[in-house]
């Protein structure tokens, strides 16, 4: 008996001993680690000062996210810059992006040109898409709209979304090219079938419209729907409208109210303005319900609140 409460106690003192070291260890281990991590960077730091640019984008990015140290994006900023000079294309991008921004370093479109620029030459997209982009608004340089078309038409070769969508509304205003309607069409359904939201409400706008393509109200409402359920406020307005006068779906003004009501609060410059006509035109009650039914939105996918 006694040697059985012997046993029983050696097995929960060794039981609390494991319980009371366990910590300590995690302790240890976590000391070992942060200090591995240390000399892991004073390592990284070493060769990319002997100038491997591998390890320059590397710690450029460590320092960017926090990965193993603390975020500093004017450290991310220097070694991104390190390895741009050596024509590392992705540190050129970001440099243009982080310059452009002024995030790590003073904001300066010109020298930000100057890089993407540099990036464009290897045929980047994205190089090519953010150097069209101050060709077309005259950021950090004089504006000039064929270098700029030229510039999208390249990166939207390559499948790019946003340059095929910028191509798309150029050619079909006959900005800095011959306007091309036909073409532009093209382009808005490239862009669209990528998933470019701004492509998908604009496409949806023209198959509703049928103006400069057969009118298709099936299609029209399928491209803002898909616009809209990703949070775009130029598709939560024309939903608005949408509602308003009946296209495709019964007239519901509580409804349009509601997407009106959405748009205005994601940044739509009109449709405030849109909500409050449309209210002269309802009673207390229904204006009420179309408020709630917007804050519900917001809460939730938006698609989930279309009711067709």
């Amino acid at each position: 008996m006694v040697n059985q409460f012997q046993k029983i106690m050696k097995a929960r003192i060794l039981s609390l001993a494991i319980v009371l070291w366990l910590p300590l260890i995690a302790i240890a281990e976590d000391k070992t680690q942060h200090g591995s991590e240390i000399e892991n960077i004073q390592l990284l730091e070493i060769q990319a000062r002997s100038g491997d640019v591998k390890t320059q984008v590397r710690l450029g990015a460590m320092y960017r996210d926090g990965l193993g140290v603390t975020r500093n994006s004017q450290k991310a900023f220097y070694w991104f810059l390190q390895a741009a000079k050596k024509n590392n294309v992705p540190a050129q991008l970001r440099v243009a992006k982080m310059l452009k921004q002024g995030i790590g370093t003073n904001k300066d479109h010109q020298s930000a040109f100057v890089w993407f620029s540099r990036a464009a030459k290897s045929g980047n997209a994205d190089a090519l898409t953010n150097l069209g982009q101050m060709l077309q608004s005259g950021t950090g340089t004089p504006i000039n709209l064929k270098q700029a078309f030229n510039s999208y038409m390249l990166a939207a070769q390559q499948n790019q979304s946003e340059a095929q969508f910028n191509v798309a509304q150029m050619l079909f205003k006959g900005m800095g090219v011959h306007r091309d309607e036909s073409e532009a069409i093209k382009w808005y359904e490239h862009s669209a079938s990528n998933g470019n939201v701004d492509a998908q409400n604009s496409l949806g706008t023209l198959y509703l419209k049928g103006d400069t393509i057969p009118k298709n109200i099936d299609r029209g409402l399928e491209l803002i729907v898909n616009a809209a359920s990703k949070g775009h406020p130029a598709a939560f307005h024309n939903l608005g409208l949408i509602y308003q006068l009946g296209l495709g779906v019964p007239r519901d003004d509580v409804y349009a109210y509601l997407w009106f009501a959405v748009a205005a609060q994601s940044g739509h410059r009109s449709a405030e303005r849109f909500k409050e006509g449309l209210a002269l035109s309802m009673n207390a009650d229904d204006i009420s319900r179309a408020e709630t039914l917007a804050a519900a939105c917001k809460q939730k996918d938006f698609k989930k609140c279309i009711s067709f």
